[in-house]
């Protein structure tokens, strides 16, 4: 019989509650949601500036859509042990080097939102796509390959290569299209074994959800009744800020293996410890930041997790300096 894999949500909630070397501090919740409170404005979460701008098309883009999804078909593992290897592209850094070099591709004449072309898509190809301001590459070049020719062939042969398909499929349900992208996509299949039980952590697959849902303004094709159902994107950066405001606390003996750089293992159980105690701190400030804006009588909407989530990595990418004092787990892994 296979096993049932629980929710991200309720993967969170059952990590946090049998953590070792993670744990979430009542005082940090606390502290992180009055920041949280404190940055609405006019009923909305102001998200930091983070000085950077995005580097894509418009929405009107005939080919929006796949766009979105190749960006975060790749959208995985940008850290670099050192600033010398750092990846950079036109200046940026991370998620936006992949949106600048993307960019660059489209006005290079490059078909590279074509399932066609990127399921065949060659190393030597992929390489020129991704070529940076220095001799430093993009991590994990292999397995980008391995991911574009995967899902390129499950759109042409299931999805009338376009994600287009996928989303009529969803009739504007997020948790409708975070299982098409668990069940059909390998590359979004981000689980782990943890004490006896299967646990979901799905980021890539909901970050996707969330960022359609974003970039087209929660209409058309970004259009998605359960929306707050999503949990936040348990990646490297953001369990960082959680620490930083002491929303988490790590072990000592887990302290000592992130100062030293020593690499987690995916599935390992203080790597999931680290992503499942970050989901759950999440729900427990939207939850918290929802009880705050009550008792001040406002009828401003709870900022959901996709937003807070994203509140905080944009907070980790303005105060980069700062954060630097915070030591972040890092995994090779093509799930964030």
């Amino acid at each position: 019989m296979e096993q049932t894999v629980l929710s991200p949500a309720l993967s969170g909630k059952f990590i946090s509650e049998k953590s070792q070397h993670v744990k979430i501090e009542k005082k940090g919740i606390e502290r992180l949601s009055e920041e949280i409170f404190s940055s609405l404005r006019e009923n909305k979460l102001q998200i930091p500036e983070t000085g950077a701008k995005s580097i894509h098309p418009d929405k009107t883009h005939p080919k929006a859509v796949d766009w979105v999804f190749i960006l975060d078909a790749l959208n995985f593992c940008f850290w670099s042990k050192n600033k010398e290897t750092q990846w950079t592209v036109c200046g940026y850094t991370g998620y936006y080097a992949l949106e600048a070099a993307l960019h660059r591709a489209i006005q290079e004449g490059i078909d590279i939102l074509n399932p066609e072309y990127y399921s065949k898509i060659t190393n030597t190809e992929l390489s020129n796509i991704f070529r940076g301001d220095t001799n430093a590459v993009i991590p994990l070049l292999d397995k980008r390959l391995s991911v574009l020719h995967e899902v390129g062939n499950i759109l042409i042969n299931k999805y009338n290569s376009t994600f287009e398909t996928c989303l009529k499929d969803s009739n504007k349900s997020a948790v409708k299209l975070l299982s098409i992208l668990v069940d059909n996509f390998p590359c979004f299949r981000d689980e782990a074994d943890y004490k006896g039980q299967r646990v979901s952590l799905y980021k890539r697959a909901q970050i996707l959800v969330s960022d359609l849902w974003n970039f087209f303004d929660g209409s058309g094709w970004g259009e998605f009744h359960d929306i707050d159902e999503m949990t936040m994107f348990a990646d490297y950066r953001v369990p960082q800020v959680l620490v930083y405001f002491g929303a988490l606390t790590y072990s000592d003996e887990l302290m000592e293996k992130l100062n030293k750089d020593i690499l987690l293992p995916n599935g390992s159980e203080e790597e999931v410890e680290i992503r499942g105690c970050s989901i759950h701190a999440v729900e427990l400030i939207k939850e918290r930041t929802g009880e705050l804006i009550k008792e001040a009588g406002l009828t401003a909407e709870v900022p959901n997790s996709s937003l807070i989530d994203y509140y905080l990595w944009c907070y980790r990418r303005k105060y980069a300096q700062e954060m630097e004092k915070i030591p972040y787990h890092k995994t090779l892994s093509v799930y964030y």
